[in-house]
């Protein structure tokens, strides 16, 4: 069954992610089941917002847009620690990279779930 994911932004936008079941049942965004399509959302990031090399203060791994979980490091299917998913840009992105949308408060992890969750 589709899901849909609803992430806030902390520029107050949010995004809406649409979902796909994997081989192994996780819903995932569909970029990271669709290499086409994170080729192309990759593409618009470069294009919009400067995404690449730059200041190791501010690159991907540490934005709060970067988003770690296990839940998505599983659909990634990466274990090198090296990839999260862009929640601005719907896109699989190097944590060493940068781009102009940089949000402090990242990474999204699961412990930092959990730990949100205990607030509610």
């Amino acid at each position: 069954m589709p899901t849909i994911m609803i992430s806030i932004m902390p520029d107050g936008g949010i995004p809406v992610d649409k979902m796909e079941e994997d081989d192994e049942g996780n819903n995932c965004p569909l970029p990271t089941q669709d290499e086409e399509l994170n080729d192309k959302n990759r593409q618009v990031c470069i294009d919009d917002a400067n995404y690449g090399e730059g200041d190791p203060k501010t690159n991907c791994g540490n934005c709060g847009a970067y988003n770690q979980t296990d839940e998505m490091m599983d659909c990634m299917d990466d274990d090198s620690g090296d990839i999260g998913y862009c929640q601005k840009w719907k896109f699989m992105c190097q944590s060493d990279n940068v781009c102009d949308s940089w949000v402090k408060g990242g990474p999204i992890t699961s412990e930092k779930q959990s730990n949100y969750k205990e607030y509610l």
